[in-house]
């Protein structure tokens, strides 16, 4: 079983994971990994925060030689902004009135610590740094294994940006350089950040990511908890501000004989006509692109005041501000690209089970034999 643990708080000292169930004698490098870090970092609409934060991972164990022994792998990312609080008087980082729209009075609710501030520190969106490390590791097994992952943002607010295929190279090359990861209507997402930006305002919005290369067969309709569907919309449910999941594009309408993928033999291979149902039927990859759709909310920490109460005082006041982006939905689509790599290697690993890549090589071999499409090209020995 592959699985992941993390720890660590918005401002201390750092982010942690632990990754067990790696499979022994795949090559990782950190350099990927920490462009993974880099690229969540980007975008246009983010906060004061990511000019302190230069994320980089340290790798403490699980690692020989630039290769994954098997052992669980450790992973560290030290919080720069930790050296600006870990002298504070506890008096001045004493939080008693709640943001409407995140954590802060929920936590309370459950844990009742009496300070808001521990609510604050471990909900924080800053926890997806650590996931996305832990998902960089899983991509670089994934491509190894001919899966690729590529996103972009699809709506911001009212606008909306070109539907296209992600892994069409010359169109992708213009959405990772564009600062909003759109591929048409850049000015339009920026001029719409600026203004929110002027009235103290936040924006949320989709984003678009699709999987390539996909093995059929993951995933099972044998019982509810173990549907590929399920899995890939709660976990990507889990990162912080998302409030809708989609498989398969959720913007267009359908009667059942439109939505439906045909079925067709050419060539001597099986294929889809379309692919409405985004890669996965019954619970099962079907071998087409897995393809998911997330709605993230905008930030609740807004300049514009909202009712709020002060749990200390027992009074009615407005809410409080702390440093925030306008918008979050660009360094998204890539926390939801290694969000999918961490839950679709645990989904491969579960279905094929092998402790090494070479064994893992083999049994994907049988499988792909099996259905008659057997590809060398996936696999690098």
């Amino acid at each position: 079983m592959l699985r992941f643990l993390d720890a660590g708080e918005s401002h201390g000292p750092g982010l942690c994971a632990v990754l067990e169930g790696l499979p022994a004698n795949f090559t990782i490098s950190k350099e990927k990994i920490n462009e993974e870090l880099a690229r969540r970092q980007k975008g246009y609409g983010r906060g004061d925060r990511m000019k302190l934060e230069k994320d980089q991972v340290e790798i403490i164990s699980g690692m020989a030689e630039g290769k994954t022994t098997g052992a669980p792998v450790t992973i560290l990312i030290r919080n720069r902004d930790h050296d600006n609080w870990k002298d504070k008087d506890p008096k001045e980082t004493f939080v008693s009135v709640p943001r409407p729209g995140h954590a802060d009075l929920t936590g309370e609710f459950k844990y009742g610590t009496g300070n808001l501030r521990n609510s604050i520190e471990r909900s924080s969106a800053r926890e997806t740094a650590i996931r996305t490390a832990v998902g960089a590791i899983c991509r670089q097994i994934l491509e190894e294994l001919g899966v690729r992952i590529r996103s972009k943002v699809q709506t911001l607010y009212g606008i909306n940006d070109s539907f296209c295929d992600l892994f069409d190279d010359g169109l992708y090359e213009k959405i990772q350089k564009s600062p909003m990861r759109v591929l048409r209507n850049e000015e339009a997402f920026m001029t719409l950040v600026d203004s929110a930006k002027r009235q103290g305002d936040t924006l949320g919005g989709w984003v678009y990511a699709s999987v390539e290369g996909v093995m059929r067969g993951l995933g099972s309709f044998m019982h509810y908890d173990r549907r590929l569907d399920a899995s890939l919309a709660g976990a990507v449910m889990s990162i912080q501000g998302v409030k809708e999941v989609s498989i398969g594009n959720p913007f267009l309408n359908f009667t059942g004989y439109t939505y439906h993928d045909g079925i067709l033999y050419e060539d001597g291979a099986l294929r889809r006509a379309s692919n409405h149902a985004g890669g996965i039927e019954g619970g099962i990859s079907n071998g087409e692109n897995i393809d998911v759709y997330c709605y993230m909310k905008p930030i609740p920490s807004i300049l514009l005041k909202l009712p709020s109460v002060d749990l200390k005082e027992k009074k009615n006041t407005d809410s409080r501000y702390e440093r925030s982006d306008v918008t979050a939905v660009v360094p998204l689509s890539i926390v939801l690209e290694n969000v999918l790599a961490f839950e679709l290697l645990r989904e491969i690993l579960e279905t094929f089970s092998r402790d090494n890549k070479e064994e893992l090589v083999a049994a994907i071999r049988i499988r792909e034999k099996r259905l008659g499409e057997y590809n060398e090209q996936i696999i690098d020995n």
